[in-house]
């Protein structure tokens, strides 16, 4: 029982560190030489650095360490110290891939970087998702949101993402906010594949004129 609970542990702890380094070099390959408009917890620190001048590094880490402390309250530990992990390994695999790039550019055709940000960016959270983490920010409300009301993880995070890019119309090009909203919806169709992934469902259709009470029986199981 013990090595099959250290097994588990190892498979999640390589699961996260898998999930951050496709996330980072994804990020470095695609989404930022195409400067495309980001979702999440960096969008919206960029977003309060364009309205109030303050220091955008300041507020993402503040919003970072506010979110983190709520997904320990609400996920539990085991949650928020494989998001602590993430929170570490992003940024370094990031640094990592950069200086690794050099400046070389693997495409200027924005759409392949639309497209191949979305699928990077959707497998590397899915992956680091199904091994009971995130990697913080704006990814940790919609696991909250689908604890408390089952809504689904993927449609959540599309609707927070497109909100955080639609406050950055005001200072942000046309065409980068829609290339982003483009990666974002891909993003998260790839997602929902990676965290239904393995998992089979049987759909059931009743035909009866007692349907009240046999849908009472079977929520009351």
């Amino acid at each position: 029982m013990n090595h099959s609970n250290h097994g588990r542990r190892l498979l999640s702890a390589a699961a996260v560190v898998l999930g951050n380094a496709g996330y980072s070099l994804t990020v470095a390959l695609f989404l930022e030489p195409a400067g495309l408009v980001a979702g999440g917890a960096t969008g919206v620190a960029l977003a309060f650095g364009r309205l109030t001048g303050l220091s955008v590094s300041g507020f993402l880490l503040a919003f970072n360490l506010a979110m983190l402390v709520w997904g320990w309250v609400v996920l539990g530990r085991a949650f928020a110290l494989n998001t602590l992990a993430s929170s570490v390994l992003s940024p370094a695999f990031l640094a990592l891939f950069e200086g690794m790039a050099n400046g070389r550019v693997l495409t200027e055709d924005i759409f392949l970087c639309t497209v191949f940000a979305g699928l990077g960016i959707g497998v590397a959270l899915g992956i680091v998702i199904r091994s009971g983490a995130s990697t913080g920010g704006l990814d940790i409300p919609p696991l909250v949101v689908n604890k408390w009301f089952r809504w689904p993880v993927s449609a959540t995070m599309l609707i927070f993402d497109i909100a955080v890019i639609l406050i950055q119309i005001p200072f942000s090009p046309v065409p980068q906010l829609l290339y982003g909203i483009v990666a974002i919806i891909i993003q998260v169709m790839v997602l929902d594949k990676v965290l239904l992934w393995g998992e089979s469902r049987t759909e059931v259709k009743l035909i009866s004129t007692k349907a009240d009470e046999l849908c009472a029986a079977i929520l009351h199981q």
